[in-house]
């Protein structure tokens, strides 16, 4: 027949399953790690706008072509609808996947600041080198794009102009070639070096070396009839292609591009502005811009194109609107950030505290309960046992007791220990 188990028993059993359950949790929760940050950028906050989601991981890498989830339910892209409903975002990549708890009250409550375009930097306008004069005459090139890629084949647009008019030239000597000025304008292709730049001369007069004003890195636009081609000088996997319609950003893909090029689909074709950048929110000086607006965007302020500019009625309607097309593209318009993981990052450290300090006061609760059920059972066995002749065969009563504090001794310092292990868990 089963014995019959005492009521101490019964709670020791107990307390030191609760101890042991307080400890598997504990560690299962102190083990867990936020891992992936999402990030939200976009125009606006308002209910139906368009947000690109990002998830870079804790070491800085940028989650590639992940499949998003709002409230469940699959997005054909990385863009989203901001919806008041929304409930939780969640990306699946490979066979890892991260949710967030993200409502549409965080985006709203998030400090929104609309960032300014970016253009010609302070550092450049300082130091670009006015344009080259050639006996009164004053020789401008301005490539598409309006900044010219080493190893790329670029086009080119050659304005002279002499006393803020048109030269009168007909011709010009670009690198020992002859070319044709049509009103003191022309169009050639050339891939450029590290020098970016041209031999120019006239049939009389002094030859110089004419440089590229302003250098660009990394990516490059081709157009190709309705056709609009982004190449990169290496790979990038994580390339951001930014769509901007009436000054109004229109969506972002994030794709790889190489260096043979990747045509772009062709609703690209019904972008006015269209950016290549490695981030969109923060390109830094590694970014391309292609614009087919009609209109120049700003003022014509940097050193040197603001004289070209005075001469610019009095070219052909065709060298002025390569002029707009290829000055527009020194802007950059970077996207806003509407929201930063690093809320959720704290909102998740926060609850992991509550949820490691029950666990924490369920084991100290546990471990003085089950000292104190220890110790019970230890004194309440201390006994000294004599021998007929009156000898002592066991512990005199005060070794007993300092062998039974010194037992508790050891198991409140186990558990202190034990306490300092679980807190300072990798």
């Amino acid at each position: 027949m089963f014995q019959k188990l005492s009521p101490l028993k019964i709670v020791s059993g107990i307390t030191y399953f609760v101890a042991f359950a307080a400890v598997c949790l504990f560690v299962n929760a102190q083990m867990e790690r936020y891992d992936f940050f999402l990030y939200l950028y976009g125009e606006s906050t308002a209910p139906g706008s368009k947000a690109l989601v990002k998830v870079i991981s804790r070491d800085g890498e940028l989650v590639f072509a992940p499949d998003i989830f709002v409230n469940g339910v699959c997005q054909p892209s990385q863009l989203i609808d901001l919806r008041p409903d929304l409930r939780e975002i969640k990306v699946v990549f490979g066979q890892m996947e991260a949710t967030f708890p993200i409502k549409y009250s965080d985006i709203t409550n998030y400090p929104f600041v609309l960032q300014k375009p970016l253009g010609i930097s302070l550092q450049e306008a300082k130091n670009v080198r006015r344009p080259v004069d050639f006996d009164g005459r004053k020789i401008y090139l301005l490539p598409e794009n309006f900044r010219a890629v080493s190893e790329f084949e670029t086009t080119v647009a050659l304005y002279c102009t002499k006393d803020d008019k048109p030269c009168e030239d007909t011709s010009v000597f670009l690198n020992g070639v002859r070319y044709g000025l049509d009103n003191g304008f022309l169009k050639f292709s050339t891939v450029f070096q590290k020098d970016q730049g041209v031999d120019v001369y006239f049939e009389e007069g002094e030859s110089a070396f004419v440089p590229v004003p302003y250098a660009g890195k990394m990516f490059k636009f081709i157009k190709t009839g309705n056709s609009l081609t982004v190449s990169s000088l290496s790979t990038v996997r994580t390339a951001h292609i930014d769509c901007f319609s009436n000054g109004k950003w229109a969506g972002t893909d994030v794709i790889s591009v190489g260096y043979e090029g990747v045509a772009l689909p062709q609703v690209y074709s019904k972008c006015d502005t269209v950016q290549a950048s490695m981030n969109s929110a923060s390109p830094g000086t590694m970014f391309a811009v292609y614009s087919g607006l009609n209109e120049i965007r700003g003022k014509i302020s940097d050193p040197y194109y603001s004289s070209l500019a005075k001469a610019l009625p009095n070219f052909s309607e065709k060298a002025q609107n390569f002029f707009i097309t290829s000055y527009n593209s020194s802007v950059f318009q970077p996207l806003s950030k509407i929201f930063s993981g690093e809320k959720l990052e704290r909102d998740f450290v926060s609850a992991k505290k509550s949820e490691l300090a029950l666990y924490r006061t369920i084991l100290i609760i546990s471990s003085i309960l089950g000292m104190i059920l220890f110790g019970y059972s230890m004194f309440k066995k201390i006994k000294v046992v004599v021998d007929e002749d009156g000898e002592l065969i066991s512990y005199s009563l005060a070794k007993q007791r300092a062998i039974a504090f010194g037992a508790l001794a050891f198991y409140a310092f186990f558990i202190f220990a034990l306490l300092y292990l679980l807190d300072n868990l990798a």
